[in-house]
């Protein structure tokens, strides 16, 4: 695992933001910040934490950044099943249907409410619906 390649990769793709940003934010050079995304400096938990706060992550997000998209990667291009295709059904069809069927039943009885709600607003100003 190469830190500085996470990081690179999240500040390019993710983010959009230069080197020289990062640099002035960290309030180092602009060399001295390229050379920790090319694994030139080895880089400190607490340069980590600030990298994070600058990329708007966690340091373990910027840690497991490339295994993280490896895994994401094979789930949806296994090519052995599902070929890329993401099921959006999911939880009613594995292992999550109650709590599916749980919170279903909540919003249905929070919208019952709003309406009732909305009704004797409705009532009090005398209006027809």
């Amino acid at each position: 695992m190469r830190v500085g390649d996470n990081i690179r990769e999240i500040r390019e793709v993710e983010k959009n933001y230069k080197r020289d940003y990062m640099a002035e934010k960290l309030g180092i050079s602009t060399r001295a910040y390229a050379n920790i995304e090319n694994n030139v400096t080895d880089i400190t938990l607490q340069r980590l934490e600030m990298i994070a706060d600058i990329l708007e992550c966690t340091p373990l997000y910027i840690l497991n950044h490339k295994e993280s998209k490896k895994e994401f990667y094979n789930h949806f291009h296994n090519y052995s099943g599902n070929r890329g295709v993401n099921i959006m059904n999911q939880s009613i069809q594995g292992r999550n249907t109650d709590i599916t069927l749980k919170l279903q039943g909540e919003l249905l009885a929070s919208e019952r409410s709003r309406i009732a709600l909305l009704e004797a607003l409705l009532r009090s100003y005398k209006i027809d619906f």
